[in-house]
C-alpha cells in the first residue's frame, strides 16, 4: 500500500462524513417542515437513507485506511535502521 492510497481513503472518509451531515440536515429540514404545516416525509426518508448509506461507507473507508496504515507502519518499521544502543519499540 502506498501513502497516496492511504491519503485518498482518508479524504474519501472525510467526504462521506460531510455527505452524512448534508443528508441528515435534509432529514431534519423535512421533519422541521411539520412545524410550519408543510411536512415532507419523502425528504425525511431520503435524508435518513442517504445519511445511513454514507455513514456505512465512511466506516468502511476508515477501517480500510486503518488496515493500510498498519501495513505501512510494519513495512517502515522493518526497514528502518536504528542505532545499536536504541531499543526496538
Amino acid at each position: 500500500m502506498t501513502e497516496k492510497r492511504a491519503t485518498a481513503k482518508r479524504i474519501a472518509t472525510m467526504l462521506c462524513a460531510v455527505a452524512v451531515l448534508f443528508f441528515f440536515g435534509h432529514a431534519v429540514g423535512g421533519a422541521g417542515g411539520y412545524l410550519a404545516g408543510q411536512g415532507r416525509p419523502d425528504v425525511i426518508l431520503r435524508g435518513t437513507l442517504g445519511a445511513i448509506i454514507f455513514a456505512a461507507l465512511s466506516f468502511f473507508f476508515w477501517k480500510s485506511y486503518l488496515r493500510d496504515i498498519s501495513i505501512l507502519d510494519e513495512h517502515v518499521g522493518a526497514n528502518c535502521v536504528r542505532p545499536p544502543d536504541e531499543p526496538a519499540p
